[in-house]
């Protein structure tokens, strides 16, 4: 119960900080009753989409209740090893539609951003602007990531795409990330074992994957790499 006040309190914290002149300042309280506070994966995002998490409250869901594109995607990843993005229990968002529960036998993971804003739209409105570095280090420096780590204390830290995987290398760590993201994965794969990182107060394994993007033909292939599939499930079951 404490963990969920303390929640709370930090999503609130959240919503209400606009340190960085240039990201949108719009983005919807978090929902508590969504978040499994004892989930054991936890998923490093880059920053907020302008229509999910930001509107509805909810991490990969829209306003609609509808699962977004890279949720879905993410999704398959997940339910490789009994995870999955909907939530333990039927949630209400505030534009009135419900989210259904997960499948019995699956667990929610918790997820969060780098990037605790909607940078907005690129110079050339063709996408969303990508954070920049000094941006992403505010953010982390203002702490949100490590209440949330020390808080949900997950066995297993996903981070996922290249700006999450470098921010969390250069600005949590502050360790050397070695290669490309690609390179960075099939390395971990062939080697055999995740490695660890300890947080505050919290030990977890920590695996970078391909951004859950529809585009993302890499995403794809990762979904196929059945070595890294068991160094997860390896991770969660021991």
């Amino acid at each position: 119960m404490i963990r969920v006040d303390e929640l709370a309190t930090l999503y609130i914290d959240i919503r209400d900080c606009h340190v960085c002149a240039d990201m949108d300042r719009e983005k919807a309280l978090r929902l508590v009753q969504a978040v499994n506070t004892e989930s054991d994966v936890f998923i490093i995002s880059q920053a907020l989409a302008a229509s999910q998490l930001r509107k509805s409250g909810v991490n990969f869901f829209q306003p609609d209740g509808h699962l977004g594109s890279t949720g879905k995607s993410l999704e398959r990843f997940l339910n490789c090893f009994r995870r999955t993005v909907y939530p333990q229990q039927d949630v209400t968002l505030p534009s009135g539609a419900t989210i259904p529960r997960c499948n019995p036998g699956y667990v929610t993971v918790y997820n969060t951003e780098i990037a605790q804003c909607y940078p907005g739209r690129n110079a050339r409105g063709t996408g969303d602007r990508a954070p920049t570095h000094q941006e992403l280090e505010t953010c982390v420096g203002r702490g949100f990531l490590m209440r949330e780590v020390e808080l949900i204390k997950p066995r297993l830290l996903l981070l996922m795409g290249k700006t999450s995987r470098d921010a969390f290398f250069d600005y949590v760590l502050k360790e050397h990330h070695p290669g490309s993201l690609t390179e960075h994965i099939r390395d971990l794969s062939n080697h055999g074992e995740l490695p660890r990182f300890t947080l505050g107060d919290c030990s977890s394994a920590v695996l970078p994957i391909q951004h859950a993007s529809g585009a993302n033909p890499r995403f794809h292939s990762m979904l196929c790499d059945e070595d890294l599939a068991q160094l997860v499930k390896e991770v969660l079951y021991g």
